[in-house]
């Protein structure tokens, strides 16, 4: 079942690079992008669309390794370091206050 799916996985991305190559093919129109207050080349259709979706997966990946998860338990971690040295601090000064009181 495990080849299966696999060869059903490599099917279907061979599919997608063939439609691709056919779509870029199709479209050699040549376009400007214009991005607010970036203005692009003209570039063939094509490319705008495939850049897109290159970036939208690369993002894709970035995001879905657990990025945003790291920074913030990164943050964390700092935050719970501040906490046990704060304590600490406490705790010493609690701990002279005793001996003071005991002499």
């Amino acid at each position: 079942m495990h080849n299966l799916s696999r060869l059903a996985v490599w099917i279907f991305l061979l599919l997608v690079f063939f439609a691709s190559i056919g779509f870029s093919f199709l479209n050699t129109a040549p376009v400007p992008l214009s991005l607010g207050i970036w203005t692009f080349s003209p570039q063939p259709v094509a490319i705008w669309i495939v850049a897109a979706f290159a970036l939208g997966g690369f993002l894709g990946l970035i995001f879905g390794t657990g990025l945003g998860r790291l920074l913030k338990t990164r943050r964390e971690i700092g935050r719970l370091r501040e906490q046990r040295e704060s304590a600490n601090l406490r705790i010493s000064g609690q701990q002279t206050l005793s001996s003071k009181e005991t002499e």
